[in-house]
């Protein structure tokens, strides 16, 4: 079944994994549960910040400086994959149900280009497919109109508490 992202994107998601009465995320429990994520002290000292403060989907960005300079003037791809990790976990928010969280158990990254130091890299994810258990995403992350990386995640949905 086909389920439309907030920025337009196409998702899938089996009719089998809604369970009966799981009430999904969405309003003021989808932002603080964008909030939450944002909080994890490893995010927030890369400087990870939404996109847009009322679409937690639609991204992340943070600036190429502190811990997300490797030192040679380009973005240290840990910094890269941290954010990476938020912009996936954000696309999925729409698509858990008030008791979910979601791990990542697999990740896959394509470094493309450099995102020099002082850049601003923007990140945006898209849900491929959503299981009972499972989900699917993708990350692109771009500099200045430009696609420096990609990633692909596999994510564990488990229970939230």
């Amino acid at each position: 079944m086909a389920a439309a992202h907030p920025t337009g994107q196409a998702t899938s998601r089996s009719p089998e994994t809604a369970r009966v009465g799981a009430v999904l995320l969405t309003g003021e429990a989808l932002l603080d549960r964008a909030k939450l994520v944002l909080t994890v002290p490893l995010q927030a000292r890369v400087g990870v910040r939404l996109l847009d403060e009322a679409d937690p989907p639609a991204g992340v960005w943070f600036t190429v400086e502190g811990l997300a300079d490797n030192g040679s003037g380009g973005v240290h791809a840990a910094a890269l994959q941290t954010a990476m990790e938020v912009a996936a976990y954000l696309a999925l928010l729409p698509q858990l149900a008030t008791d979910e969280h979601a791990i990542t158990h697999a990740l896959s990254t394509q470094l493309i280009a450099a995102a020099p130091t002082g850049e601003r890299v923007e990140l945006r994810g898209t849900l491929d497919r959503r299981g009972k258990r499972l989900a699917f995403l993708s990350v692109v992350a771009e500099c200045a109109g430009r696609t420096v990386a990609r990633g692909q995640l596999t994510k564990s949905v488990v229970p939230f508490g």
